[in-house]
């Protein structure tokens, strides 16, 4: 009897270690877009001493990305084609540039430095990346 008990706990505890589990997952993933903007000087609105500051929509931009995905800028100005800069940055063409977003908008915010003098930023492409992730938390 003590036999057949052992031998029914080898067996039942050989059962359980070699059974797997598999979880199943449920994600949304969207595909990562990117965006071409072109911004001239005139786009751009002075709205403190020394910053200038554009919106720009896009509808794609929404609780998804901004809840979860990234979203970012670059510039590329229009008589240097080849070469885009990352926003933040500071100290290009006499400007400082930073951005912002929400649900379907970006800001991009352009401060001008000194030795600049108060002019708006020298025409420019916007590129604007969504990417998608999944929640980690």
């Amino acid at each position: 009897m003590k036999k057949l008990l052992l031998a029914l706990a080898i067996g039942t505890a050989s059962l359980v270690s070699f059974s797997s589990c598999t979880k199943e997952y449920n994600t949304t993933v969207l595909a990562g877009k990117s965006y071409y903007f072109p911004i001239s000087s005139a786009d751009w609105t002075k709205n403190e001493a020394k910053e200038y500051t554009t919106t720009i929509n896009i509808a794609d931009l929404d609780d998804l990305y901004f809840e979860d995905g990234h979203v970012d800028v670059s510039i590329q100005f229009e008589d240097e084609k080849g070469t885009f800069y990352n926003v933040p940055t500071e100290g290009l063409r006499g400007h400082g540039y930073n951005a912002a977003y929400s649900v379907g908008k970006v800001y991009l915010d352009a401060y001008y430095l000194p030795t600049t003098g108060d002019k708006a930023p020298d025409p420019m492409r916007v590129k604007i990346v969504l990417t998608d992730a999944d929640p980690g938390n």
